[in-house]
């Protein structure tokens, strides 16, 4: 009822406004209307598209095609998981962008990724240009910290080049205060402390594509280094301000990836073939410390931790699509090799030297084969209305070695249908499919989280989280580029992932796991509201979330929400642009209900800032962007609630940790420009 009441209640707001803006099915935004943006590149402008919801990819999910989000280029896709659609985007100037068309109903139906909605950037025919940016952060710490983009995109006849450069650095702390009771609620100890940490974001990208044979060869590639580096502390006293414990954890980490992607597109009679192989490889490394001191300041204990993450993933696609009758026959199949060889190392030092600790599943190879073929049509019937259907066979084998010696067959049939109705310039979209998550290969393999002193298994028996999904997306397109798009979704769950118990009696800790059946439901929203009557030049955007989940706890029994599931979200910006002044500001909000975990033993809550935001950019500078954020201007805090339970969440409640981490304010002075 709470979101059907939401759905309404923006629906009202946007009603006063009705009219036809198009009678297709495709929405076209010309390169003027997005000139009071004074977009740099072809993210600018896909960002302030009404009633777009941009998808940039997500590595993480299973196979190719719903990784490389929703957004085309001149009618193709991108051939890479790891560089994301922003990567590319980011690439292409916005002085290249002659149109973005949104697709729409049978111009999408088919289409491998299930997207109701498509957006298709059209570009120059010929353009050699760049795009730059150079940025200073100054967060609680003081210290500027530099950061900056370059990108340029090129064309010498029939090929097409591009390459992008990212630097990202970060220097940052975080306050914590923390208050711990027990199981009545009285106080049994303050706490103090911080994290300062530093990150640094590296990216070399780039894509070059030219003719082969009758069609057109793309290649792809990226190389990535990412670090991060804390020095956790914490102090913890009585109520009365007497010493308990010190504790210190130095950590660090740090991730090599690349990537080589390669797309050739080939006419074969009245077929067209089209050929996708795709290489990524990843390294990851980290190394922690712990230590505590008693109530005396004397150290009595010293923990330490290395742990060494090698994957790959390598797939080839092979995709046949010709025109038959009204409609378009797809064909084809994929075949994939994802592998990860993990190490964990755990040494306990109480004042007799180090000691190894064994923990079960820290030492892991987990290889997995897949095999895909689908086949897919999509046709209209009539004017208004389309159909499309899919179905895919999807067979994997997973083999461990290492602490866990087993093989796992797996086999799922993954059908496909939906219905578009065209009302006018408004579509809705009605759908029913079955959906197979990606598996996590990092929550095969054990490993320890000191500060926290909890054992984060792996759980080799783990199986991928199926669904059975209904949902109804409508587009509604209204005169002065007002758009409001509604999806209402109800999914029914099986193998869902959450947490169990892992271990012999008495020794037991918590991984991954299947827990059963269970359903989630919702609705998402994104409106784009003009306010020209009440803000001249003004824009309100909002995009929203709101979505339950229930399942039945294997500890107690009782219903409740999937851990790590995020209830509601929340995403707003108001914006105004004034364009003979060359100068516009903005405010921007974000709040996310908190994820929970549910523990054998441990209910663990942690809610994000609720973050507000506020920017003012210039192009009085002729060819230049100048642009002032303030992060975070309310200093909201973090907050983590931890409860313990003894002897499981059945019996009562014995200690509660309250924290609250406290970041700042920091400040963002961005110059971009082109050439």
């Amino acid at each position: 009822m709470r979101q059907a009441r939401c759905a309404v209640l923006l629906a009202a707001l946007c009603m006063p406004a009705f009219a036809q803006n198009t009678a297709t099915g495709r929405v076209a935004y010309d390169a003027a209307f997005y000139s009071a943006f004074a977009p740099r590149t072809a993210l600018d402008m896909i960002n302030q598209t009404p009633g777009f919801v941009f998808d940039k990819g997500d590595e993480e999910v299973r196979g190719f095609t719903g990784a490389v989000g929703n957004v085309l280029i001149d009618g193709q896709r991108l051939s890479a998981k790891s560089q994301t659609l922003s990567d590319v985007l980011e690439r292409v100037p916005a002085a290249e962008v002659v149109r973005i068309e949104l697709l729409r109903g049978a111009e999408v139906a088919g289409d491998a990724s299930g997207a109701a909605m498509l957006a298709n950037v059209i570009r120059t025919p010929t353009a050699n240009s760049g795009t730059w940016e150079a940025a200073t952060e100054v967060t609680n710490q003081r210290e500027p910290t530099p950061a900056g983009r370059f990108a340029w995109s090129g064309r010498k006849e029939a090929t097409q080049y591009s390459v992008g450069l990212n630097a990202y650095t970060h220097d940052h702390t975080n306050g914590i205060v923390r208050e711990t009771t027990n199981g009545a609620g009285e106080p049994v100890a303050e706490a103090e402390g911080a994290f300062p940490h530093t990150n640094g974001e590296y990216a070399l990208n780039g894509e070059v594509s030219l003719p082969a044979a009758d069609g057109k060869l793309t290649f792809t590639g990226q190389a990535a280094y990412l670090t991060h580096d804390e020095d956790w502390w914490l102090t913890s006293t009585t109520p009365d301000g007497a010493l308990i414990e010190d504790e210190t954890a130095p950590y660090e980490e740090s991730t090599r990836s690349g990537e080589v992607g390669v797309n050739w597109q080939q006419p074969l009679g009245d077929w067209a073939l089209e050929l996708v192989g795709l290489a990524t490889r990843k390294q990851f490394e980290s190394e922690v410390l712990y230590t505590h001191f008693d109530a005396n300041d004397l150290q009595d204990l010293q923990s330490a931790q290395t742990v060494d993450q090698d994957s790959g993933e390598t797939i080839v696609r092979g995709t046949l699509t010709r025109s038959l009758g009204r409609g378009r026959l797809e064909a084809g199949g994929e075949v994939a090799l994802n592998t990860l060889d993990g190490t964990s190392d755990l040494t306990e030092d109480t004042g007799g030297g180090p000691v190894i600790i064994d923990v079960p599943n820290a030492d892991i190879s987990v290889e997995e084969k897949r095999g895909e073929a689908f086949v897919a049509y999509a046709t209209p019937l009539g004017t208004d209305w389309s159909f499309d259907a899919r179905l895919a066979v999807e067979y994997s084998r997973l083999d461990f070695t290492g602490d866990s010696d087993l093989s796992e067959k797996l086999t799922y049939v993954k059908p496909r249908a939906q219905v578009t109705r065209k009302i006018g310039p408004h579509q809705v979209q009605f759908r029913v499919y079955r959906d197979v998550g990606q598996l996590d290969f990092t929550d095969f393999v054990s490993t320890a989280q000191l500060a926290d002193g909890v054992i984060a298994g792996g759980n080799p028996e783990l199986r991928p989280q199926s669904a059975w999904a209904v949902e109804v997306d409508t587009d509604l397109r209204f005169p002065g580029d007002a758009a409001l798009r509604v999806r209402l979704f109800q999914h029914y769950l099986d193998d869902v992932v959450d947490f169990v118990p892992v271990g012999e009696p008495g020794e037991q800790f918590d991984a991954p796991g299947n827990i059963g059946e269970g359903t989630l439901s919702g609705v998402q929203l994104s409106l784009r509201l003009p306010l020209k009557p009440v803000l001249p030049g003004g824009t309100l955007s909002v995009n929203a979330t709101l979505q339950d989940s229930d399942v039945t706890d294997p500890t107690t029994g009782a219903e409740r929400d999937i851990s790590e599931f995020i209830e509601d979200q929340v995403i707003a910006e108001l914006r105004q642009d004034l364009t003979g002044l060359k100068f516009a500001w903005g405010l921007g909000f974000e709040s996310f209900s908190p994820d929970i975990d549910y523990k054998l033993r441990e209910v663990d809550s942690f809610r994000q800032l609720r973050f507000l935001s506020a920017f003012v950019e210039t192009t009085v500078i002729s060819g230049f962007k100048l642009k002032l954020m303030a992060e975070s201007i309310t200093s909201d805090t973090e907050k983590r609630d931890r409860r313990y339970y003894d002897p499981d969440r059945n019996g009562p409640m014995v200690l509660r940790e309250l924290s609250h981490f406290r970041p700042g304010t920091w400040w963002t002075l961005t110059l971009s420009g082109k050439f």
